[in-house]
């Protein structure tokens, strides 16, 4: 969640290009070298379903994928991966956030708020 290409990710700059999957593999590791680190291994239909939810997390809500990370954890989502895997998305998201008694939405919309508060005071 801190590598180079999740923060093109997040800033919207894979968009722009032409990147394919092998390429976004081939760029993690260029960075941290290849591993074979961890006990536990994931499915592919696993894997593209928890980066899916962890992706459409960070869009829907407009968080950084490390933001995403620390709300829910790759374990919690792989808990939920046989219950959750056939529903929509935002549905999958809607009944984490319910279940974990997330709150950190509610400092965000605060904020977010606050924002547009102080936009609209500026121009009366």
């Amino acid at each position: 969640m801190n590598s180079k290409v999740a923060k093109l990710f997040d800033n919207g700059a894979i968009l722009q290009s032409n990147i394919q999957e092998d390429d976004v593999f081939s760029m993690i590791e260029e960075q941290y070298g290849k591993s074979s680190y961890g006990t536990v291994k994931y499915s592919s239909n696993e894997m593209y379903w928890i980066g899916y939810i962890y992706r459409y997390f960070c869009f829907t809500y407009d968080l950084t994928s490390t933001q995403v990370y620390k709300v829910i954890k790759p374990k919690q989502l792989r808990g939920l991966y046989f219950a959750y895997h056939t529903l929509d998305p935002a549905q999958t998201i809607e009944r984490i956030i319910e279940a974990n008694d997330i709150s950190i939405f509610d400092k965000y919309d605060i904020k977010k708020q606050y924002e547009l508060f102080k936009k609209i005071r500026g121009k009366q």
